[in-house]
């Protein structure tokens, strides 16, 4: 399923940089609208927001459970470091030597713009800097849900799930309104970037920590869920839903950014259904297993971060190609035959020699 989030966040960018045109096709004498699954492609960054909630929080909901002993903070901290800081750095570093090469010192950041990089401050000024590179703002997200998670661990139990969800809903519901309001004369990106930062996102992670809430506890809690035929129906169930969320969001766009229902309710919905598709391919399902278990979703998972760090600098590039300039009316398809191939070798050398090396650092206990 990361494969599937990055290469869904890809195929935005892709759409995107080729002038953002429109996706439609003739079927049976009717018009059959695919823009909205190429515009809501940002919404890859959704799942692997709930992906950090369910996975990180098993062993946390294990040892809530009594199944483990308490995870160890320090370790943990340093591999969630170990996880995002290393390739960061190496494609900062690869990014403002470009920048050098091609326009000289002006184009370095100054001190303390570089300090805010390197510090993944990437949020509206003062407090914060515009990313060199544009998929840089959901990284400090990710990092405060890391850094929250032990002290949220005390709800990662079954009686109290209400509680998780209801404090994960509220606090972004607080965050957003404020967030949205404060800045409600400011840029789209702006806002973007000041609304999802947590809490602004505390309900994809939430629901995700619910999801692990129930992993844990299957045997009581998904007793109902052991049959595979049961597993598809909720995989089905829970696609409906995604391709709900991502038309409600395509033909209501226009409200989200005005303090809307939908500003509060989409994220929670496509969380809901990318929560349902988790817990239907770890149990077993066949249709969640067929879509994300096979070879190719697999190895994009492995590299999907190196895959999300590196495929908008990619795409800008080509796009700036004259033969890519010279394909107008075919550029979304020349850029995705030549960008997914590019993006998955670049991703694997990153993944190969950064980030493996790093994730393959043990800590022992005590030291």
């Amino acid at each position: 399923m990361r494969g599937w989030a990055a290469l869904w966040v890809l195929l935005y960018h892709a759409w995107g940089q080729a002038g953002m045109p429109p996706i439609n096709f003739a079927v049976l004498g009717l018009n059959v609208e695919l823009t909205p699954f190429l515009r809501m492609g940002g919404a890859g960054v959704m799942v692997f927001f709930v992906l950090s909630g369910f996975l990180l929080s098993i062993p946390f909901a294990e040892w809530q459970a009594g199944m483990r002993d308490k995870p160890a903070t320090g370790r943990y901290l340093l591999r969630r470091v170990a996880r995002v800081f290393p390739a960061y750095y190496a494609q900062l570093a690869i990014v403002l030597a470009a920048a050098y090469l091609s326009y000289g010192p002006a184009a370095l950041p100054s001190l303390a713009d570089m300090t805010r990089h390197l510090l993944m401050l990437f949020m509206p000024p003062p407090l914060g800097v515009e990313p060199r590179n544009l998929v840089w703002w959901t990284l400090p997200i990710e990092f405060s849900f890391y850094l929250v998670l032990p002290v949220l661990a005390v709800l990662l139990r079954p009686d109290r799930r209400i509680w998780l969800i209801a404090l994960a809903w509220m606090s972004m519901i607080v965050w957003r309104h404020f967030a949205a309001t404060w800045l409600a004369d400011s840029s789209i990106q702006a806002r973007v970037y000041a609304s999802y930062q947590l809490p602004g996102s505390m309900d994809s992670f939430g629901f995700g920590m619910l999801a692990a809430v129930l992993y844990v506890h299957r045997e009581n809690m998904l007793f109902r869920l052991k049959r595979p035929v049961d597993l598809d129906r909720v995989t089905v169930l829970a696609l409906i839903l995604l391709i709900a969320a991502i038309y409600w969001q395509h033909y209501g766009s226009d409200a989200y950014w005005k303090d809307s229902p939908i500003f509060y309710l989409w994220t929670p919905a496509l969380s809901l259904g990318i929560s349902a598709i988790v817990l239907a391919g770890v149990g077993g399902g066949r249709i969640a297993r067929l879509l994300f278990a096979n070879r190719f979703m697999v190895f994009a998972g492995i590299v999907s971060y190196s895959v999300y760090l590196w495929h908008f600098p990619i795409l800008v590039w080509m796009k700036s190609l004259p033969f890519v300039q010279a394909m107008a009316d075919h550029r979304l398809v020349v850029l995705l035959l030549a960008g997914i191939p590019a993006t998955l070798a670049v991703a694997s050398v990153s993944y190969f020699l950064v980030e493996r090396p790093f994730l393959r650092i043990r800590v022992r206990p005590g030291g």
